[in-house]
């Protein structure tokens, strides 16, 4: 009875501390997902430190460079194009990689993740990164983005 009732006191403690709200990222779409477990399909992430700091569970970010606007659409050979409009916030040039992997519509690999294309991020301007699927059946994307190795 008495690790019944601790078991219940914990786990809704826990319920309780799952539920609180954070603010979401600095920025346009997201550039969260910066840890070490399978980010979210559907999202980019930002995977260099140095261009998007977090700096504790509440979402506080530290950025030179954000994620203004993700598109999806279709070529007309009817594959999809991820477009992702990124935001140098630094006075100096930035030289990024960028690479899409894309998967179906059970979240499984369809293309594996595309060489890594280079663009670089004028000071305090946009670039555009854009990047189409090889296969028919991708239907979701996870972008990556870091500093040019």
């Amino acid at each position: 009875m008495r690790n019944g009732l601790t078991y219940l006191l914990v786990g809704g403690a826990l319920l309780v501390a799952g539920c609180t709200t954070t603010a979401p990222p600095e920025g346009g779409v997201r550039i969260d997902q910066q840890n070490n477990v399978r980010p979210a399909l559907n999202s980019v992430r930002v995977i260099d430190s140095d261009l998007a700091r977090y700096r504790n569970r509440k979402w506080q970010v530290r950025s030179v460079l954000d994620v203004e606007n993700v598109v999806v659409s279709n070529t007309g050979t009817g594959f999809k194009r991820v477009s992702v409009e990124l935001r140098n916030k630094a006075d100096v040039e930035i030289p990024l990689e960028v690479r899409t992997s894309w998967y179906d519509d059970n979240g499984r690999p369809v293309d594996a993740a595309q060489s890594w294309t280079r663009l670089f991020a004028k000071p305090m301007a946009m670039a555009l990164y854009e990047q189409s699927a090889a296969n028919p059946a991708a239907s979701q994307y996870y972008v990556e983005v870091r500093e040019a190795q």
